[in-house]
């Protein structure tokens, strides 16, 4: 279990990189047609913003996932070991 989590790390922060280059674009993409600069900084900014709420919950949403599955797996093993 200890692997696959230090496993999950590993490629959440590659992802991260990845995702910030994607989200960047994505951002320009969106807003470059807005003439006024400040208005188009405006958008990229709250396009990046929204990006990384969306990560932020798709983490937390692993991180729970990832911690039910502990406690389940802690669960097996009691049961297991009582049985025994």
């Amino acid at each position: 279990m200890k692997v696959f989590l230090a496993l999950s790390c590993l490629v959440l922060f590659a992802a991260c990189v990845c995702n910030l280059e994607f989200d960047c674009v994505r951002a320009y993409s969106i807003c470059e047609s807005i003439s006024v600069k400040s208005t188009r900084d405006r958008c990229i900014a709250d396009v990046l913003q929204q990006a990384e709420r969306e990560r932020d919950r798709d983490a937390e949403r692993l991180r729970q996932l990832e911690e039910n599955a502990e406690r389940r797996e802690l669960g097996r093993e009691i049961a297991g070991a009582g049985d025994g």
